[in-house]
């Protein structure tokens, strides 16, 4: 299969407000902690506990199965060996939905490195081993912990003929407003989509999407027996820095498009003749911002404007971490690329090669 690239934005997988506060704890009885806090999810569990662990847990893990909830687990073992009921309990996860992973590690085994995470945002582990002063730092560093442990691990397959999903991103948390790389491979399936998607796609492919605020993306699967879905979720992280999202209206498809930055520091944006252009942000930690000529402005919003002559902006903010000076350029495009421009439209291209082309992301129809 071939791979498939494309950006778009979160929102047209599937763009919420998920989750509240970030809470850890370490447990003295950890199984005992496991049980009681499962059920608490809301969308995944991430689990790097021992086979053992897992036996204890088995009910409670068969009970979320049919809840479509996510479960990734990482097992954390000093050998190759399973006995007959881990097999059976693997294959009954991986039938659902969910993925396990084999870890042979002996140093972190003994170590007692072994944690539950619940929607990015819970974590029950068995000892303090992580770095980082404040509950997001600290589960941050588990939520990265637990990528670099599955990442190194084996994953369990199916030997079967049944829907088998994989959807990865490289990065699980993120700043807002930054693009993360998604990959996925369906086997067994004759239709594959986002969740609520039109849009067929390739059985094997990858594309980058803007994440703008907390993002489920589902991927769904089917065949003429059942129909399977996995999802992930991308957490966006507080930074102390602003990023100012560009954006124009693209008058085809109606909706707004990213434009990237060019320049020494990115700074300089290229947009057409009278096209309606987006300024947002949202800025998460407590301060002031303002810009040079609007004035202040609230730490969360949009700015609308035509593009009419080369528009600069001078954004400001002061917050406890000191002072951060924004400028941002947008000039009208030359005339040949407006010429340019035309040429790509009849081909369902944009400038800058910024409107989302799904006709990449559709199954490669036969030739006639």
């Amino acid at each position: 299969m071939s791979l498939c690239l494309n950006m778009i934005d979160s929102s047209t997988i599937l763009d919420k407000k998920i989750f509240l506060l970030y809470k850890i704890f370490t447990a003295s009885d950890f199984v005992y902690e496991l049980k009681k806090n499962i059920f608490k999810c809301n969308h995944a569990v991430q689990l790097f506990i021992t086979e053992f662990e897992l036996l204890a847990l088995s009910n409670e893990i068969i009970d979320l199965l049919p809840t479509e909830k996510t479960i990734d687990i990482v097992i954390s073992s000093v050998s190759q060996k399973k006995s007959l009921r881990l097999v059976n309990l693997f294959n009954r996860i991986v039938q659902s939905g969910g993925s396990v992973y084999w870890n042979e590690n002996h140093e972190l085994y003994q170590n007692g490195v072994h944690f539950m995470i619940l929607d990015k945002t819970f974590v029950i582990n068995k000892s303090d081993y992580y770095a980082g002063e404040s509950s997001e730092e600290k589960i941050k560093y588990l939520n990265n912990l637990f990528d670099n442990f599955r990442v190194s691990s084996n994953e369990i397959k199916l030997i079967t003929g049944q829907i088998s999903i994989k959807l990865e991103a490289e990065k699980t948390f993120v700043e807002r407003n930054k693009y993360v790389k998604l990959r996925w491979e369906v086997e067994n399936a004759h239709r594959v989509s986002f969740e609520n998607g039109a849009e067929e796609l390739e059985h094997t492919g990858e594309m980058e999407i803007l994440i703008k605020n907390d993002t489920i993306v589902k991927l769904e699967a089917e065949n003429r027996e059942k129909k399977l879905s996995k999802q992930l979720i991308i957490k966006v992280y507080k930074s102390n820095a602003v990023e100012i999202t560009v954006e124009a209206m693209d008058n085809t498809i109606k909706e707004y498009l990213v434009l990237k930055g060019g320049g020494f520091q990115n700074e300089e944006y290229y947009a057409f003749q009278g096209q309606k252009i987006r300024l947002s942000w949202s800025i998460d930690t407590m301060g002031k911002f303002s810009e040079k000529v609007i004035g202040d402005l609230p730490l969360e919003g949009d700015y609308f404007f035509f593009l009419t002559h080369q528009t600069i902006f001078e954004f400001t903010y002061d917050s406890l971490y000191g002072t951060q000076k924004n400028k941002i350029v947008i000039n009208p495009a030359p005339e040949e690329l407006e010429e340019h421009e035309k040429i790509e439209k009849k081909q369902k291209k944009t400038l800058f090669g910024l409107v989302k082309d799904f006709s990449r992301f559709k199954k490669k129809r036969k030739h006639n």
